[in-house]
């Protein structure tokens, strides 16, 4: 048997595990954006970056738009 307090121990160290992960993203993402600390470069300013942030949106919206719809005809 499984006592709580291991149970609560995995949980704690999956935690930390995932604060740790995020705390490195940021730091890498902030070393993308800010190289340097006067100047902010853009993630945004590449070709690429536009046309899936383009196709993220449109396939979010006709989900949400799918998703009213089939409510709806429920309903």
């Amino acid at each position: 048997m499984i006592r709580p307090t291991k149970i609560n121990m995995v949980i704690n160290l999956a935690i930390l595990g995932l604060l740790i992960y995020l705390t490195v993203s940021v730091k890498q993402l902030q070393n993308k954006v800010f190289p340097d600390p006067n100047v902010m470069i853009p993630l945004m300013g590449m070709d690429n970056s536009k046309v899936e942030l383009e196709h993220n949106i449109r396939t979010f919206l006709n989900n949400v738009l799918v998703e009213a719809i089939q409510e709806q005809e429920n309903q």
